[in-house]
């Protein structure tokens, strides 16, 4: 049975106790949602399909006086989520979508560019600060590899706040432009 890795990503949610749908968002919101995210409307269809597939088994208990439905790993669901585990991890292409866009900047005017790299730079700073706002709950709840993880976003951040900050400063320098002959940024 292949997985696709939000699949996966719900049966490790579950892999820590019984949640509900609700629960497991929270917990893709607090984790895994910066570099790989699960919509409601995702995560939903893939619960069903799992317990269909006899991955997980659900209850509907009463929580305060509301329907709540309680998912919870099945021995063979952690077996399929361990067996994922031992896998290669699958190289996957990164979506990036400033990226793509400085491959046309040529076709924005000077100030354009500078306004783009601006308003990009101002987004990583406030999603750098987001992870930052998960340290104390990491620190207090997660194990050593979900602090691990999110150290790692936070110097992926950090880097590409560099990075486009010297880029910025290089256009500023340039009135938007860079020199025609400049191959590679130092």
């Amino acid at each position: 049975m292949s997985n696709t890795t939000v699949e996966n990503i719900i049966l490790g949610c579950l892999s820590f106790g019984p949640r509900s749908g609700y629960e497991i968002k929270k917990i893709i919101s607090m984790s895994s949602s910066w570099f790989y995210n699960a919509s409601y409307g995702s995560i939903y269809p893939i619960l069903k399909k799992h317990e269909d597939n006899g991955l997980v088994s659900s209850e509907e208990t009463v929580d305060n006086g509301r329907y709540k439905r309680i998912y919870q790993l099945t021995p063979k669901g952690y077996k399929v989520f361990e067996k994922w585990m031992l896998e290669s991890p699958k190289l996957m292409t990164v979506k990036y979508e400033m990226a793509v866009k400085l491959m046309f900047f040529a076709h924005l005017k000077p100030g354009q560019r500078i306004k783009q790299v601006e308003q990009h730079i101002e987004q990583l700073i406030l999603f750098k600060q987001e992870l930052e706002e998960i340290e104390p709950y990491a620190a207090s709840e997660g194990d050593f590899y979900q602090r691990l993880i999110l150290d790692w976003g936070e110097n992926l951040y950090s880097f590409l706040i560099e990075w486009f900050g010297k880029f910025l400063d290089e256009l500023k320098n340039n009135s938007g432009d860079v020199p025609i002959n400049s191959k590679t940024r130092e």
